[in-house]
């Protein structure tokens, strides 16, 4: 049975299996938005909690994932609005930041750099490009499914997707070459 069926039919068995098989990956994505493991519970509570609440919603034509992660990052950018200090600080970081010297052809290959760093790393990026890089290169999505994901159009994405290796790049030389292993 599937489990957005499961839920229909028995709530609390429903949401024993959807922790079950989705609630380590919904931290997983939420620890890199939020880069504190407090606030990544909550955002994964609530994620589950309006999963249950909406399972009607769901339309088994799309990918129950996909529907998941749109609810955890909708509660994110929800939150980023009533805090738009962090946003705030993550613009600034570009605004003062000459990353033109950086480029994707780089000596830095970022498929050499330790795991932890590179989470690290990506909690540093914008928030826009941070989306976009964890569902391109954690959750393996085409970029077609990051256009219907976020509801950006092609361009968009792939600009963001440029964007953020250069800013990889620029903070991951920044951490090897300062030691700046710290926000």
């Amino acid at each position: 049975m599937d489990i957005w069926n499961a839920i229909k039919d028995n709530p609390q068995t429903g949401a024993h299996r959807l922790i079950a098989e989705y609630g380590n990956r919904l931290y997983a994505a939420a620890l890199i938005l939020v880069h504190e493991s407090h606030a990544a519970e909550d955002l994964v509570a609530r994620t589950i909690r309006q999963a249950m609440i909406k399972i009607r919603l769901y339309d088994e034509k799309y990918s129950f994932w996909n529907w998941l992660y749109i609810i955890l990052l909708n509660f994110h950018r929800s939150d980023l609005r009533k805090n738009k200090a962090e946003v705030a600080n993550s613009a600034d970081f570009f605004e003062n930041n000459d990353f033109s010297e950086y480029s994707t052809d780089s000596d830095l290959h970022l498929s050499n750099v330790d795991a932890e760093l590179m989470r690290e790393a990506v909690a540093r990026l914008h928030v826009n490009l941070r989306e976009v890089v964890m569902l391109r290169y954690f959750e393996d999505k085409t970029l077609a499914e990051i256009e219907q994901i976020l509801k950006l159009p092609l361009g968009t994405v792939k600009n963001r997707l440029h964007r953020a290796r250069i800013s990889l790049n620029a903070i991951l030389f920044k951490m090897f070459t300062c030691g700046d292993k710290g926000k």
